[in-house]
């Protein structure tokens, strides 16, 4: 509370309210998607956060659908390398995917997003460069270019949204890697123990359930390799 002893004129000045910014906006909706999940974004709310009125809000953008564009533009924004290596075209392209695996971990929220609307904004723009220049040493004709991207997104995206719902699942359940680990060996163990699933027991848990941080980039580098691999063999 300020203190308001003495004379007006010689108490510190109140310090004044920052100034409401569309990108302070952003980043606390998606701080609150981040900790509860999309469903908890709401105008209502993210004033709240901020301590503003709704409609003070409603000058950086006009509709719930346009706060989560810009959300998702944000993310975006964070998934862009610092800068693209140069040389092998593959092991550039592996490090801007990367980089989109480990920034969709932190934003789980993002992954459903990519099958729901369009990417189109400023840095959604400056991902699509990266990623074209990562490839560029191919040579390759521009609609050609685009295509290799296109199926590696979307592997990279289903793989990424099969993963999240896991981690998803531990976060709601407030387990710890250790935790989930733990209890899932248990359960699965019991579930191969009648012997009426061999293929399954003999795939061990990896066959039904994800595994940790290294397992997912194992796992993800693997099959990125096998669709790479397919598509360096037609360029000869």
């Amino acid at each position: 509370m300020t203190d308001a002893r003495g004379p007006l004129w010689t108490r510190p000045a109140a310090a004044k309210p920052e100034k409401l910014t569309r990108e302070a906006v952003v980043a606390c909706a998606v701080g609150l998607a981040d900790r509860e999940g999309l469903e908890a974004v709401s105008v209502r709310r993210v004033a709240a956060e901020l301590s503003a009125r709704p409609m003070s809000l409603y000058s950086f953008f006009k509709r719930k659908d346009d706060l989560v564009d810009l959300m998702v533009d944000h993310v975006l924004g964070e998934m862009l390398v610092d800068e693209v290596p140069g040389g092998d075209w593959r092991t550039a392209l592996k490090a801007v995917l990367h980089r989109q695996l480990q920034v969709g971990r932190r934003h789980l929220w993002i992954m459903g997003q990519f099958g729901a609307r369009a990417p189109i904004g400023p840095n959604a723009a400056r991902h699509a460069e990266q990623s074209l220049a990562a490839i560029a040493g191919l040579g390759l004709p521009g609609e050609r270019a685009v295509r290799l991207l296109r199926a590696v997104d979307t592997y990279l995206w289903g793989f990424a949204t099969l993963s999240g719902q896991e981690l998803e699942a531990r976060r709601r359940d407030q387990l710890t890697e250790e935790e989930w680990r733990a209890s899932t060996d248990e359960y699965f163990a019991g579930l191969i123990a009648a012997g009426d699933l061999p293929y399954l027991a003999e795939a061990g848990r990896h066959g039904l359930m994800r595994g940790g941080v290294e397992e997912w980039v194992a796992d993800f580098d693997e099959g990125l390799d096998w669709l790479l691999d397919g598509f360096a063999a037609t360029l000869r």
